[in-house]
């Protein structure tokens, strides 16, 4: 493939530098005070239970079956097992941006590669979530990973990263269901039942754990339809609102670009068309693979991205054409595709428009919806627009399209200037209250002093860690104290933003036992119990 097709020739020795690189920036994230957020503390306390074939998953969020197998491994290694789901989620989030690279560079470019990477790793809401190792990081690594395995002809690595990622999200099962049906359709015997096998595991790591853990086959989808406060399935018209966040969280410098892109290229084909362009069908015989070589004294090539300028047709059936030629080839055999920008662009653009309208469907049907539910299609947009760009700057005057970059690099690098500082200041607080717990607890007599005390309490958005530290259930740590009974109460007291929970006003004699610099711990100790003061 040549290089001006945006795809240079890399050595086999290449992904596997760049794996060992983001590995160790993920370790070296351990460095700074690092914790994980509420879902992940809950799988890693599952990954405990499962260990010690103790599973109970009556409480917290939705099971996830790939964060909690990681964390399932990781704990015979004792205290260090957070620290794996850590690593895991954080590379996860690194590796991310360099594939969207790989993958818009394919198709645009090394320009189109930036417009990629850039926006999306310089996204606040990309830099909490992959610092507090939410699945979403590793989610978008494992999604760009499986396009780009399966446009660069290695089947087996698309199909393991679409598996990947549709242990983590509900939302992959679709996209995965049709691409092994199509699969299935035009392979032998042998292959349907490996394909139906792969299928068959989604149920079984979905379903049964949460049978073994709560009883109930279906908690997990019980679970998502109860939305906390503020999230879209909760509003007026929530389809409208998963919409509004769409468009909210996809970085203004991208959907500039975007547009440029759009408005020069179809500037291009009116002008083809004034001046009897080739005749009609380029943009299918582009779709159906590339052209044989050309004949001794023949013209040469046109540049990249002019056939769609050239054709007679409209615009969106050569688009459609080509987008039909790459999901006619998802069910050949496997092998490197040739890199056609425009289906390369109508390929990543379409996966994300879906996954945006499967959310938004999901939402009104009274699932959370979430913002970052939507992370992978922002981040498939962003691809799409991004390979755009690049064939943008392909056609534009040097001038022009210097001027162009330095625009989109300003929209994109000013604000997070401005944000991602404060942005970092909250999740390191986040973590700075979870690395002083332990200190609290000894300050109040250990662990097994507070649970001989009363029953533990705390913040609700704490409870899996809490459970955590005192090698308990996340069921057998509360949050809403009672009047009456022996209690230890958790308060992370100089964080504004939970200090207010749990609501102990009911509570009677009440005495704070330890308090540092991020914790409070009071108790009511039953008969015959005490704690030091």
């Amino acid at each position: 493939m040549s290089r001006r097709m945006g795809a240079p020739a890399r050595t086999p020795r290449t992904p596997v530098l760049i794996a060992i690189a983001v590995l160790a920036v993920a370790l070296l994230t351990l460095i700074p005070p690092s914790t994980a957020t509420y879902d992940p503390w809950a799988w890693i306390v599952w990954g405990r239970e499962s260990w010690h074939g103790d599973l109970v998953t009556a409480t917290g969020p939705s099971w996830k079956p790939l964060p909690v197998a990681i964390v399932t491994l990781a704990a015979p290694f004792g205290s260090i097992a957070p620290d794996v789901w850590i690593v895991v989620g954080r590379a996860g989030a690194l590796a991310a941006p360099v594939i969207a690279f790989a993958l818009a560079r394919r198709y645009g470019g090394v320009v189109a590669g930036l417009a990629a990477s850039i926006p999306l790793a310089l996204q606040p809401w990309w830099f909490r979530h992959g610092w507090l190792v939410n699945s979403e990081g590793l989610l978008v690594a494992l999604v760009l990973g499986a396009v780009l395995a399966e446009v660069s002809g290695r089947r087996r690595w698309a199909l393991a990263a679409a598996l990947g990622a549709a242990m983590l999200r509900p939302e992959a099962w679709p996209f995965l269901g049709l691409w092994v049906a199509l699969l299935a359709w035009r392979s032998g015997w042998r292959s349907r039942l490996g394909l139906a096998a792969l299928l068959a595991t989604i149920p079984v790591a979905w379903l049964v754990p949460e049978k073994i853990g709560s009883g109930d086959w279906w908690r997990a989808a019980t679970r998502a339809q109860n939305p906390d406060p503020g999230a879209a399935a909760l509003s007026d018209r929530p389809a409208l609102t998963v919409l509004e966040d769409f468009v909210e969280m996809v970085p203004l410098a991208l959907w500039l670009g975007l547009a440029a892109a759009l408005a020069l290229l179809a500037l291009a084909q009116t002008r083809r068309r004034g001046a009897g362009g080739p005749s009609p069908g380029r943009a299918d015989a582009a779709a159906a693979g590339p052209a044989p070589p050309a004949a001794p004294g023949s013209a040469a090539p046109e540049p990249v991205g002019s056939a769609v300028a050239a054709s007679e047709e409209p615009a969106a059936v050569g688009l459609v054409g080509r987008l039909v030629g790459v999901l006619r080839a998802v069910a050949t055999p496997p092998g490197p595709r040739a890199a056609d920008p425009v289906a390369g662009a109508a390929l990543t653009a379409a996966l994300g428009v879906a996954w945006l309208v499967l959310v938004a469907a999901m939402t009104e049907a009274g699932y959370s919806g979430n913002a970052r539910y939507l992370i992978p299609a922002v981040a498939l947009i962003l691809v799409a627009a991004a390979i755009a760009i690049g064939l943008l700057w392909q056609r534009l005057p040097r001038p022009a399209g210097a001027a162009l970059v330095a625009v989109l690099a300003a929209l994109t690098l000013v604000p997070a200037i401005v944000d991602l500082p404060d942005e970092a200041d909250r999740v390191l607080s986040e973590a700075r209250v979870m690395e002083d717990l332990p200190d609290a607890i000894a300050a109040a007599g250990g662990v097994e002093a507070l649970l001989r005390c009363g029953a533990p309490f705390t913040n609700r958005f704490f409870v899996p860690q809490i459970a955590w530290e005192l090698d308990l259930h996340a069921r057998e740590v509360g949050f809403r104290p009672t009047t009456t009974g022996a209690v230890v109460l958790f308060r992370p007291w100089r964080y504004s933003r939970w200090s207010s929970e749990p609501d102990a006003r009911g509570v009677r004699g009440l005495r704070t036992v330890a308090r540092t610099r991020w914790w409070r711990i009071e108790a009511v100790c039953r008969p015959g119990e005490e704690l030091p003061r």
